[in-house]
């Protein structure tokens, strides 16, 4: 099973950009808990290409309303460049990663 997978069994309803942005930088910052043969997609290109990928898909059901807030404002939210500046906001000093939001959501992807 591949990360986007599981995410989309995981959230079968989708995420809002918030819920997006959380969780993409909690893989990026963390794979605890998240299963061993997936750890490896965690990377900062694969996960943008990933989360890139699922907001082309429709997966995201709300706008990116806050990209200002992750420092992503350059690109739109389908872009690879735009997750990566989500990401990035992680070393410009911001205080972007919620990390009570970001266990509750990798949570799910490790339930059985």
């Amino acid at each position: 099973m591949k990360l986007e997978q599981l995410i989309r069994s995981a959230f079968p309803e989708g995420l809002s950009y918030d819920e997006a942005a959380q969780l993409c930088l909690r893989l990026y910052c963390t794979v605890d808990g998240i299963p061993e043969l997936l750890q490896p997609e965690c990377t900062k290109d694969d996960l943008a290409k990933m989360f890139a990928g699922l907001s082309m898909s429709g997966f995201l059901n709300t706008e990116p309303d806050t990209a200002p807030f992750y420092g992503a404002n350059f690109h739109d939210v389908i872009d690879k460049g735009h997750w990566i500046e989500i990401i990035a906001s992680v070393f410009k000093g911001k205080d972007a990663v919620d990390i009570q939001q970001g266990e509750m959501l990798a949570s799910r992807l490790t339930r059985n």
